[in-house]
């Protein structure tokens, strides 16, 4: 049910029209998720989820542009007979420091909630955000690296993503791009030590 909503989330902001002053992208990626725990007592497969991101830039220097992302971290038990559902959702207010045909570099405060049914856990915190994108001329390529980390109570998480992305048409109005690369997601809530990696590809649409 959470992979349908993200789905239909992104969906639906892809249909959104472009204003003059707002650039928008939406995104959704595939992920190979290799799932480990500290406590649930029993061996975790690799599953099959889905993440999405919707972030809004406009060009008033003195307000922060706006990201929203939501990971699926759904996982199972080898044997089937158990499911854990758990997610992540950032809510992340950021500056770009640099926007020039080579890099750009993002700064800002992310609020992260984590939710996992096993012993009915969630979380709720305050981290530091950050992501650049580094851009070979001419070529509508680009390799890209984003981290939240950081916490400012007991309770922690990281989230890491290392890729590569293609745009096409990259000065149209409206262009799509695609992604793939690697994603490393930690959380220790309470007595639960969680960790998800692996790979993801995905698309990416900018109007």
């Amino acid at each position: 049910m959470k992979k349908q909503i993200s789905a239909t989330i992104i969906a639906s902001a892809m249909c959104m029209p472009a204003t003059a002053m707002v650039d928008v992208y939406a995104g959704l990626d595939y992920r190979t998720t290799d799932t480990s725990q500290s406590v649930s007592g029993e061996d975790l497969k690799e599953t099959n989820n889905l993440s999405g991101y919707l972030a809004f830039e406009h060009f008033i220097p003195m307000l922060p542009n706006a990201k929203l992302k939501y990971s699926d971290l759904s996982s199972e038990t080898e044997a089937g007979s158990t499911k854990i559902d758990s997610s992540a959702s950032n809510a992340i207010l950021y500056y770009q420091l640099f926007n020039n045909d080579l890099f750009e570099v993002d700064l800002g405060l992310a609020y992260t909630h984590l939710d996992s049914d096993f012993q009915n856990l969630s979380s709720d915190l305050a981290q530091a955000y950050a992501a650049a994108k580094f851009f070979v001329p001419a070529t509508g390529i680009n390799a890209f690296a984003e981290i939240i980390s950081g916490s400012l109570n007991s309770d922690k998480a990281n989230d890491i993503e290392l890729g590569v992305a293609y745009t096409f048409n990259p000065d149209a109005i409206i262009n799509i791009a695609v992604r793939a690369g690697y994603r490393f997601q930690d959380a220790e809530i309470n007595n639960l030590d969680q960790e998800n990696k692996g790979l993801f590809a995905g698309m990416e649409i900018h109007f």
